[in-house]
């Protein structure tokens, strides 16, 4: 099994002053008693001018001084901070360091709901495991093993979710021989796990996962898109979003694009929305569905999304907003249906009003 370590070693340097002293010789009581009458009958008027002059210099390096050290003390106590900022760091490296190495368990937390129905069978909420376990635990929920494709391998990197500075692990789970009969090299199958230190303890925060045509790509700043090549049953879904600076994941939208009407139809039929799309006025025309709400059937508020619709032919879309006109056909089945629409063309426009809505910025995608 490969692991990839991310260790941080902090050096210390000590420095010892040693300060010796010296014998002073013995001074007689004659010689102090002369030398304080010399010493009090030689005190000029110009030598108390000079000491005066002397005095006021002193004083005014002494106030020097006691800037410069309130400056040095500032940067101390900056120099300080940062310190203890990077000490936090290293902290929390480490306890990721501990989790790839074996030596800390991760926990999933039933609040976030991120294990599958069939991990569930292996993994359970409130619990923790060590990396191995994790893997283990995983295997176990999947399809037959075929061990003679070789053993399960990870690989971890950091990112920031939120780009706020702190980092979270991501793990990354190779199963080789699990994508099906017809396993083919330039085939993956991976398991996605993002950890979170929450004070002192690791909790995973989201799962994805990569098998035959559907891919989870996870950015530096904790960005989601998952694709999906090819189209099932005439329609292609991906679903994109971000983990916030707590790692919540936050849904952008899910996309689903349906080759024709009859598939949009059929499919939402199933979810408990009728509508009549019989007539030859519905051919030839495709439907791409930007859903907002995890749990929407359809779209059938702003809230929840909007579905566009529009005719193709052998040169591909035509571009005509006259069929979202309420006069069409079309937009007045639509609304009566009570389905939320957008004309193709204030697509992006509502896209960047989602972003504003969720706080998704650019820098994060």
């Amino acid at each position: 099994m490969k692991n990839k370590f991310f260790k941080t070693i902090a050096g210390a340097m000590v420095a010892t002053i040693v300060l010796s002293g010296c014998d002073s010789s013995q001074i007689s009581l004659e010689a102090d008693e002369a030398a304080t009458e010399v010493s009090k009958e030689d005190v000029s008027v110009e030598k108390d001018e000079a000491a005066t002059e002397e005095s006021v210099e002193d004083a005014s390096t002494k106030d020097a001084s006691v800037e410069e050290n309130t400056d040095d003390a500032t940067l101390d106590e900056s120099s300080d901070d940062e310190d203890s900022d990077e000490s936090a760091s290293l902290d929390n490296s480490e306890l990721y360091e501990a989790f790839i190495d074996g030596s800390e368990k991760v926990y999933f937390n039933e609040e976030d709901d991120i294990l599958p129905y069939h991990y569930q069978q292996n993994l359970n909420y409130g619990e923790g495991y060590t990396v191995d376990e994790l893997i283990e635990g995983s295997l176990a929920s999947c399809y037959k093993y075929d061990d003679s494709k070789g053993d399960p391998t990870f690989e971890s990197k950091y990112i920031d979710c939120g780009n706020d500075g702190i980092k979270e692990l991501v793990v990354e789970v190779r199963f080789p021989g699990l994508e099906n009969d017809e396993y083919e090299e330039s085939e993956e199958y991976l398991d996605e796990w993002v950890i979170k230190d929450i004070d002192g303890k690791l909790v995973a925060k989201y799962y994805g996962y990569t098998a035959h045509y559907w891919y989870t790509s996870i950015n530096e700043y904790g960005y989601v898109s998952v694709n999906n090549v090819g189209a099932y049953l005439g329609v292609l879904t991906e679903q994109f979003g971000f983990l916030d600076e707590n790692a919540d994941w936050v849904l952008y939208y899910n996309y689903y694009y349906y080759l024709d009407m009859d598939d949009y139809v059929r499919e939402k039929g199933n979810k408990g929305l009728i509508l009549d799309c019989s007539s030859d006025d519905w051919n030839e025309m495709q439907v791409e569905e930007y859903v907002f709400d995890e749990k929407a059937p359809y779209t059938d508020s702003e809230k929840t999304g909007f579905m566009t619709y529009y005719k193709y032919d052998n040169d591909g879309i035509i571009d005509d907003d006259s069929i979202y006109e309420d006069s069409s056909i079309y937009k007045q089945t639509f609304d009566e249906a009570g389905v939320n629409t957008c004309p193709r063309s204030e697509v992006e426009e509502r896209l960047e009003k989602r972003r504003e809505e969720i706080g998704l910025s650019e820098e994060i995608m």
